[in-house]
């Protein structure tokens, strides 16, 4: 099979056998990791002999390809495999705790609070609130003890008890060798097999009708990714540690040096004018508190206080009082409590080598108390910041009314329209090394300042960021506490925003067209214009200097979009930036011929992935089942972004239409009935509506909202004497493909052939009736 190159490529035509092997990797949602020639002979060309396939890309690092054995014409390959094996035992034993919420909240109401808050700092009035709701918790509540299975939790005490009768009846025939025993014992363990899968089958029925859907997806979860497990690492000499204090203190020293240490005084200058306005404080209402505990989910992990969201979303109506009269103490004061600053972080893997603590994300547990006043704070400050237009329009990340789409969209649009005037395009994409972490305090408190947030709510910022400690669970123990020298609290409401108006005075520096969508940077320009691009590269380089925020090179790339592009040379921090051909941006890949074929395979194969797991999980799921874990799993990875790409050719829409059949063969046997009537069972329909369907939405709302990201990509049509709906769309010209199926022509037909009252809707779900109904009609 010489012809078949690696990755797999879906779009390749290969001979009978080559395209037997690729369906059964895509099929199988299996990877092959051999990427360069192993075998070499003379007056041959290399070739890519020999084959690492696995289920897992992550089960595997650190592959090598070594010279060959002796005579050999191979090379060796070495690899490690990463597998870890904790063993557990069949049945686990733990406790419930049940809360009266009607009685607590009845126990909390009855309390005066200002009588009880009776310190005089912030502090010592949340001890006492802590206490009093602690005891008032313990008085209404019990604790039952449960028994279940640890793997198949459709096995319960009625079950296992069956078992040990089988056991039993094995052990008798052991003993008597006895022709009847055996009989006994193998009627009775055909009739337990179908007991357990009588009871699996139910079980999976009633996760999949109940109302309340955590155990539903914590099932599919457990499927999907496999149980989460405490990892191990390796230390300085190699050596596997697996004790959990052991591995929490190497976490902690693995993200405490990421933090950064700044110099005493401020010396760079922010290039922006300083703002004469200014917001000092915010007032906390019990309504804005009671709101805001309300929203809490259910689910939501408590923070090191462990007051949980169960309590505060069924309490919030005595809670919001005393929570309220704490906050605003808390922002008079510029004091948080212990509890306020402190975060429990669990390592989350990343990807690459599974021993390397380096490739684990820090993910905060904040109390949900401060998560709840940083969301009251949030919402004032982001008001004030974009009234004054500090958060540039080229920012895309934790903006509302802008997202990923809107990000992809206004660069593919502009990449799209030079191509098809004949220029090719240069696009530098740019990563800050952990900035998260890596934000300096003191310049990060100069710039608010700078724009005009100042005063008590300064001053209450400068203290939610200073002296903050976390510890790192693993298992059920935390390791030392450690201070956080630096950055913005990972996890937390209010971190996001405070990032996003530090970097915002670069977008000022920079001449050439760019996009932020938080940390991730781009800046693209024709390449005629490459000194330009330098230019900004060179201002962006001198910016991360003066305000301690650097660049992670080897995570930088050069993509050149276009034919006969000159592919000129960029450089970072003297480090020239490495080229790639195609560039998985915000999760859609890229490619320099604007292509969608390869990011049509790259989900295809994921999504393969998830339906292949799933049907190994279930023993026979219910058309509603199946459904729902479609929705849920499966089409938000095959319709992700689907405004901003969209699939050419015949044979991509035929792969990408056959990935959903697939599906909805699952609750059926050999006698199913035809595609379009499983479709219509399980309330679906094509992908093909309803990219058609995502594409008006989009456009509806590009249309109709003020100050929209996209807006301007549309051009209306101005002559008015024509038929149709005063929003119709004006044809544009093009010349290449990749214009051609942009998202402001591909939707000119469906757009422009709406009748008015689709169109002139009051609001983006009045205009997805209407157009359901208009489609229905």
């Amino acid at each position: 099979m010489p012809q078949v190159t690696w990755p797999i490529n879906i779009s390749q035509c290969l001979s009978n056998a080559s395209q037997m092997l690729r369906e059964l990797l895509i099929d199988s949602h299996l990877t092959q990791l051999v990427d360069q020639p192993t075998r070499y002979r003379s007056q041959q060309q290399p070739s890519t002999l020999d084959l690492l396939i696995t289920s897992d890309e992550n089960l595997l690092a650190n592959l090598e390809y070594l010279d060959p054995i002796g005579k050999s014409d191979h090379s060796v390959l070495k690899a490690e495999l990463q597998m870890c094996f904790i063993w557990n035992s069949k049945v686990m034993v733990y406790q419930k705790r049940i809360v009266d919420f009607g009685a607590l909240d009845n126990e909390l109401n009855k309390l005066n609070w200002l009588s009880l808050f009776t310190g005089s700092s912030v502090c010592d009035n949340w001890d006492i609130f802590k206490q009093m709701l602690n005891d008032l918790i313990e008085s209404k509540s019990k604790t039952i003890t449960l028994k279940k299975s640890c793997k198949k939790p459709w096995i319960d005490n009625r079950i296992l008890k069956l078992i040990n009768r089988k056991r039993c009846l094995w052990r008798r025939f052991r003993r008597t060798s006895s022709q009847a025993d055996y009989n006994v014992h193998r009627v009775f363990s055909n009739w337990l097999s179908n007991v357990i899968k009588d009871a699996r089958s139910k079980y999976e029925k009633t996760i999949g009708e109940n109302k309340d859907p955590k155990s539903f997806y914590k099932y599919i979860r457990c499927a999907l990714s496999g149980p989460v497990r405490t990892p191990q690492l390796r230390d300085s000499k190699g050596v596997l540690i697996d004790r959990h204090e052991n591995i929490s203190d190497m976490f902690a020293k693995s993200f405490s040096e990421a933090f950064v240490s700044e110099p005493p005084t401020v010396s760079s200058t922010v290039y922006s004018p300083s703002n004469s306005d200014q917001i000092i404080n915010v007032v906390v209402t019990e309504t804005a508190v009671y709101e805001r505990l309300k929203r809490l989910k259910i689910a939501t992990s408590p923070g090191p206080d462990n007051i949980s969201a169960n309590v505060l979303n069924n309490c919030a109506t005595s809670l919001c009082k005393p929570l309220s009269f704490l906050m605003n103490q808390s922002l008079e004061s510029g004091v948080l409590p212990l509890d306020w600053r402190t975060a429990t972080v669990k390592p989350i893997y990343k990807s690459g080598d599974k021993f390397d603590p380096a490739n684990y994300r820090p993910i905060s547990l904040t109390s949900l108390v401060v998560k709840t006043m940083e969301a009251i704070i949030y919402e004032k400050t982001l008001d004030f910041l974009q009234k004054h237009k500090i958060i540039p329009s080229q920012q895309h990340g934790f903006v509302p009314g802008k997202s990923v789409s809107s990000n992809l969209l206004c660069c593919l649009s502009d990449w799209s329209l030079e191509v098809d005037r004949g220029n090719s395009v240069d696009v530098a994409y740019l990563d800050f090394s952990k900035a998260f972490d890596r934000v300096p305090k003191r310049r990060l408190l100069f710039k608010l300042q700078h724009y005009g947030i100042r005063g008590l709510l300064l001053r209450w910022i400068e203290s939610f960021l200073t002296d903050r400690i976390f510890k790192v669970k693993v298992g059920n123990c935390f390791s030392l506490s450690a201070p956080v020298l630096s950055g913005v609290p990972q996890g937390s409401i209010l971190g996001p925003l405070l990032f996003i108006t530090y970097v915002a005075d670069l977008s000022g520096l920079l001449k050439s067209p760019h996009a932020f969508y938080a940390d991730d940077l781009k800046i693209y320009g024709i390449s005629s214009d490459h000194q330009k691009i330098k230019r900004d590269l060179t201002i962006t380089e001198r910016w991360c200097e003066d305000w301690l925020l650097p660049l992670n090179t080897s995570k930088c790339k050069l993509l050149y979009i276009g034919k006969n592009n000159p592919r000129h040379r960029y450089f970072i921090n003297n480090v020239e930036l490495s080229t790639c051909d195609e560039y998985l941006d915000l999760g859609v890949l890229i490619t320099s011929s604007l292509s969608w074929s390869e990011h049509l395979n790259r989900i295809i194969a994921k999504a393969n992935k998830i339906i292949y797991l799933v049907s190994k999980t279930f023993v026979k799921p219910s058309v509603e089942t199946t459904a729902k874990i479609y929705k849920t799993y499966i089409r938000p990875i095959l319709e992700f972004s689907n405004n901003v790409w969209t699939p050419v050719l015949e044979r991509d829409k035929k792969l990408l239409e056959s990935t959903q059949r697939r599906v909805t063969r699952m609750p059926y046997g050999i006698n199913r009935p035809q595609y379009l009537d499983r479709l219509a069972t399980m309330n679906l329909t094509s992908l093909s509506v309803r990219r058609t369907r995502g594409d008006v939405i989009t456009t509806f709302q590009a249309l109709t909202t003020a100050n929209s990201p996209i807006g301007h990509l549309f051009s209306l049509n101005p002559d008015t004497r024509t038929r149709g709906h005063i929003f119709k769309l004006q044809k544009e010209n093009f010349k290449t493909r990749s214009r051609q199926h942009f998202l402001s022509n591909r939707v000119f037909d469906p757009w422009n052939s709406l009748p008015d009252y689709v169109v002139l809707s009051n609001s983006v779900l009045s205009f997805k009736i209407n157009y359901d109904h208009y489609c229905t009609e």
